[in-house]
């Protein structure tokens, strides 16, 4: 079976990206002798290659924009060239974080999800946005206070995430201001949204032919920092506690609605959710963050790490997610 790996990408998640493909890579060709790897650097040139060749199966090792965005899935689907992970509507739609609040939203209300929240949220439009005076109504307006979450709508990899703690003196319109405009560097839409003072964890959901699995939670619990952004993704020490210390209804919960949110967006092979869990009467309530449908596939990545967890080492992982294609 020749199978390529696709990893690069024109996102500002490239280097990431190459990362997890090489493991990927290196993985598969030891089981598929056939595997190739190829670096995305340019669009056309990536279309023309798959043209010009006759893959059986194409293994996407891509983030951020150009990777989970549906815009290559889009390309290959229209090929019927089968591939890693969710469909072009589903990939569309969870990258878009304003769109996917949407549906978690409707998903609450129409199943009657008990404990699942949203935190509050509003959106800035860059052509909205000419003075910082306008934001800080807007946030009144929506009862938004300090501290809040500035992020891309569009992004992968908490670039472009920032904190405020207070808006209390110039300095802190000052840090707003710059969160802002750093945020606008990712993408047109930016969201505002209010901190949830907790613990961050994150499931992983993989697919075995017809039956979904969730896997083990992970908490992830940062040192010196309280935002998961970018530097503590990847450059600072984190530690990954699987499964994390809590109730045993809490771990079931975040499984089973990890699972039906899967399902309920029709997601394929694998994705990773986030969660902040807020202390309330001697539990939690549940916030969901956002989803990420191409996790990463380093040795050190989450998602791979809850698989090990659950009973699935990496390389089987990687033929699970090659048979549930190829076998349609």
């Amino acid at each position: 079976m020749r199978i390529l790996v696709v990893m690069g990408g024109l996102s500002s998640e490239r280097e990431i990206s190459i990362k997890t493909g090489n493991n990927i890579f290196e993985k598969l060709k030891k089981i598929y002798p056939q595997t190739e790897k190829y670096i995305l650097e340019d669009l056309k040139d990536f279309y023309q290659n798959i043209l010009s060749n006759q893959y059986d199966f194409i293994f996407l090792a891509l983030h951020g924009k150009y990777g989970e965005d549906g815009i290559i899935q889009a390309f290959l689907e229209s090929l019927n060239i089968p591939f890693s992970f969710s469909s072009y509507s589903s990939s569309l739609t969870a990258i878009n974080k304003m769109m996917t609040n949407l549906l978690i939203n409707h998903f609450i209300k129409n199943y009657n999800i008990y404990n699942l929240h949203i935190p509050k949220t509003v959106y800035i439009k860059k052509q909205e946005y000419n003075q910082i005076d306008t934001v800080i109504q807007k946030l009144k307006d929506n009862f938004l206070t300090a501290p809040i979450i500035i992020k891309p709508n569009i992004s992968g990899s908490s670039y472009g995430l920032s904190l405020i703690k207070k808006l209390d003196s110039n300095q802190d319109i000052e840090n707003l201001k710059n969160s802002i405009e750093l945020a606008f560097k990712e993408d047109s839409t930016i969201i505002i949204q209010e901190y949830i003072e907790g613990r961050e964890i994150t499931v992983g959901v993989i697919q075995k032919d017809s039956e979904i699995i969730p896997l083990e939670p992970c908490e992830i619990i940062l040192q010196d920092s309280e935002t998961f952004d970018f530097e503590n993704k990847y450059i600072k020490k984190v530690d990954h506690i699987i499964p994390p210390e809590l109730p045993e209804e809490i771990l079931s919960y975040l499984k089973n609605i990890s699972s039906r949110i899967f399902e309920f967006m029709d997601f394929k092979d694998a994705i990773r959710i986030d969660y902040r869990l807020k202390p309330s009467n001697n539990s939690y309530k549940v916030y969901f963050l956002e989803i990420n449908t191409i996790p990463g596939f380093t040795e050190v990545s989450l998602l791979p790490q809850e698989a090990e967890k659950t009973g699935i080492p990496f390389e089987e992982l990687l033929k699970i997610i090659i048979a549930n294609n190829i076998k349609k």
